[in-house]
């Protein structure tokens, strides 16, 4: 047994799902199987219950669970405490984030981080991903937290996590029935360069939808006011489904299902290539990718 098998098992068991497991670990689903597999024939037993794409823990499974995902969890914090070894965790650091991974993922993160290195103080700025992307590139920023990518040999994109964008409408709003009823709808978008807005923009583009013949009411430099504005009932917003999770759960905004429309996209950690890290920079974007998210 090995730890890359219980990575997995890990994985697998939290989603109940084999292919889930396979994107959040950059596998492929084949590979995600045969780890399984190996690790159910090394143990002699069957560890998950297969009915169609859903994985349930059998007993002996749920039994490995517990075990196996607090030897993934120490294995973590020993990596962590070695590369602490390595520089001095101490000082202020600036980070940069577009504006969801800036205001609803890095300050919980940052919580749980400077809990443990309680010598650190980041400081979060806040841009849209474009201009996050180009301090990276110009070297005013060691590393960015974004929404989108950019084609170029100069830069690292690292996904830590998955989102969706989706339409949300305020309960006095109707529902949008199909892609024609969109592109009458009034809609709220957010700012030329938000990975939000770009992310969207090209899919339409896929679909053979022009952006341009949109019916856009207002476009709005941040996350936070598009939500108010769809709370208000301005109009229907284009916006991550990170950022509106407590008022879905809340029945204040509603998603709006629109067939064929279904955007799927990874927030990402970008770097300069070949760029050499500060340790606290360094081991800040290795605690990112390690932590257990529920998106």
């Amino acid at each position: 047994m090995d730890i890359k098998q219980l990575e997995v098992f890990v994985k697998v068991a939290k989603f109940k799902s084999f292919t889930k497991a396979a994107e959040e670990l950059n596998l492929s689903q084949p590979t995600v199987s045969l780890h399984i597999q190996n690790l159910e024939k090394e143990l002699g037993v069957k560890l998950f219950d297969r009915e169609g794409r859903r994985a349930t823990l059998t007993p002996p499974g749920k039994a490995l669970y517990k075990y196996a995902l607090e030897i993934v969890k120490l294995r973590r914090k020993a990596l962590l405490i070695v590369k602490e070894t390595l520089g001095k965790i101490e000082g202020e650091f600036t980070v940069g984030a577009s504006t969801v991974p800036g205001e609803y993922i890095l300050p919980k993160v940052l919580t749980k981080f400077v809990s443990e290195y309680p010598a650190t103080k980041f400081q979060i700025r806040i841009l849209d991903s474009e201009a996050i992307i180009n301090e990276v590139f110009s070297e005013n920023l060691e590393i960015g937290f974004v929404g989108s990518k950019k084609e170029t040999d100069k830069l690292e994109f690292i996904p830590f996590l998955k989102d969706e964008i989706i339409i949300a409408r305020s309960p006095q709003l109707k529902a949008i029935r199909d892609i024609d009823e969109l592109m009458r709808a009034p809609l709220i978008l957010r700012e030329r360069g938000s990975g939000t807005r770009k992310i969207f923009e090209e899919r339409l583009n896929r679909m053979g939808i022009n952006p341009k013949d949109l019916n856009v009411i207002t476009e709005l430099g941040s996350t936070t006011a598009v939500k108010e504005a769809i709370k208000n009932g301005l109009g229907y917003g284009v916006i991550s489904l990170l950022a509106v999770k407590e008022e879905l759960k809340d029945n204040k905004l509603f998603k709006n299902e629109i067939p064929g429309l279904n955007i799927s996209r990874d927030f990402y950690i970008v770097k300069r290539k070949q760029k050499t890290l500060s340790p606290a920079i360094k081991l800040f974007s290795e605690f990112v990718t390690q932590q257990e998210w529920h998106a």
